[in-house]
């Protein structure tokens, strides 16, 4: 029996599955198997898999006709797997040169169910390097080593422990047996992004012990290849992320249900709320504009009018902060009140759904705040501009030479008590 089995997913990753066998290729210290699942690829992925696998007995290529995905490609290596150890590699990533002769000595003494270890992030367009920097301390987080039973899945499916371990199933090693079990357990429908929130929930609920290392960055993270980076979506993508993380959301919540656990429970509830703040996020930074207009009705559709309705009232609760701290109005042109008139028009068309009038009263006070604000100021600088328009009149007509100017040196002489007083009285009503 191999101790580790390497399960590398494909699909069109031409580019960089090369790279990827190699550093599983160069491993030492321990005896393992690759799996690598080609999930029906278009491109030379297969071509260059079968390459690299020749007359190598480490390699077992599995490859699917029809695409099903990450989650299917994930499932089928592992129930073909035969290791002691379970790691998962992207097929657009690297491991560790000394990933074999450091964790196979761990593992195999502590025996936990989940072992997470640590990821070196590389930006691979220069657009990405700030994310990808926070991107590897978020995945880095250092927590106590060893958790048991009840305490495993709040500590990545809550806010219980802050800062949070991520959902990410790349970077942890997976004793064979109980993944197996875990795996044969789960959905064999095709699932879409974010798969792996789903696939770690239901491991993190069957452990009983895990633990994190991951001052040992044993996965290498190519930031920027595949979907990950900060990169515009379409209309098209959205939509289906978004209703990737509904099928997602209801697969879990069935899991919950057929459990007695009040945990498990909470922390599906609290990963619906998760997955609504990440659509919310995506919705904002990764549309545009006149895609964000196309798509919110089928926010509507897939998660009610309540969830899209909060989606909008958070941003524009968030957008009236920022301008209220910054002592600032926003301008006509501003997301602002466009997405105040998406929001006008969903409660337009859905008022009799809406049970949020907490939050339609607090963001239409901001727009009237806003107005108000506008008002004021375009009143104080009207009023400045007839002010300085009188002083300019007054500065033409006193003009030296002038019969107003004449009439004031005669009255109120240079130098004089009276012209002093005159000009303390004229500078006092100017502040």
């Amino acid at each position: 029996m191999p101790l580790f089995s390497f399960i590398v997913i494909a699909y069109n990753v031409s580019a960089y599955i090369e790279t990827c066998l190699d550093s599983l290729k160069k491993q030492k210290g321990a005896e393992y198997e690759i799996i690598v699942v080609n999930d029906a690829s278009t491109d030379d992925t297969l071509d260059t898999i079968y390459r690299c696998a020749a007359d190598d007995s480490r390699f077992h290529v599995i490859n699917k006709k029809t695409n099903g995905g990450a989650h299917l490609a994930r499932r089928d290596g592992v129930l073909s797997s035969s290791g002691r150890f379970i790691v998962f590699v992207d097929g657009d990533d690297e491991l560790s040169p000394s990933f074999c002769e450091l964790m196979g000595p761990y593992v195999v003494t502590h025996q936990s169910d989940i072992t997470r270890f640590g990821r070196r992030v590389i930006s691979t367009r220069f657009e990405n390097d700030a994310a990808a920097a926070s991107n590897e301390a978020m995945f880095n987080v250092a927590l106590p080593c060893t958790m048991e039973d009840g305490s495993i899945l709040p500590c990545i499916f809550s806010d219980e422990r802050v800062p949070r371990l991520t959902w990410s199933i790349i970077d942890v090693v997976l004793q064979g047996d109980f993944a197996r079990l875990c795996f044969q357990k789960m959905t064999s429908d095709h699932l879409g992004r974010m798969q792996d929130s789903y696939e770690m929930f239901v491991l993190c609920a069957c452990a009983r012990r895990f633990e994190t290392i991951t001052d040992f960055q044993g996965l290498h993270y190519n930031f920027g290849n595949g979907c990950s980076g900060n990169t515009e979506e379409t209309a098209q993508q959205f939509v289906a992320m978004q209703l990737s993380a509904k099928q997602l959301n209801n697969h879990i919540a069935e899991f919950a249900d057929s459990t007695d656990s009040v945990v498990i429970k909470q922390c599906a509830q609290w990963l619906e709320e998760e997955y609504v703040r990440i659509i919310g996020n995506d919705w904002v930074i990764r549309l545009n504009a006149e895609n964000q207009q196309a798509t919110i009705l089928n926010v509507v559709e897939t998660w009610g009018i309540d969830t899209a309705y909060r989606i909008l009232s958070d941003t524009l609760d968030a957008r009236a902060k920022w301008f209220v701290a910054q002592k600032q109005i926003p301008e006509q042109t501003d997301d602002f009140y466009r997405w105040l008139g998406m929001l006008t028009t969903l409660e337009n068309e859905y008022v009799q759904s809406l049970g949020l009038a907490e939050e339609r009263s607090r963001i239409h006070e901001y727009g009237r705040q806003f107005h108000d604000e506008k008002v004021r100021r375009e009143l104080e600088a009207k009023l400045e501009k007839e002010r300085e328009e009188l002083e300019k009149e007054s500065q033409r007509r006193f003009k030296k030479g002038t019969f107003m100017r004449k009439l004031s040196d005669a009255c109120l002489p240079e130098n004089s008590l009276r012209r002093d007083l005159a000009n303390v009285i004229v500078a006092h009503r100017r502040k």
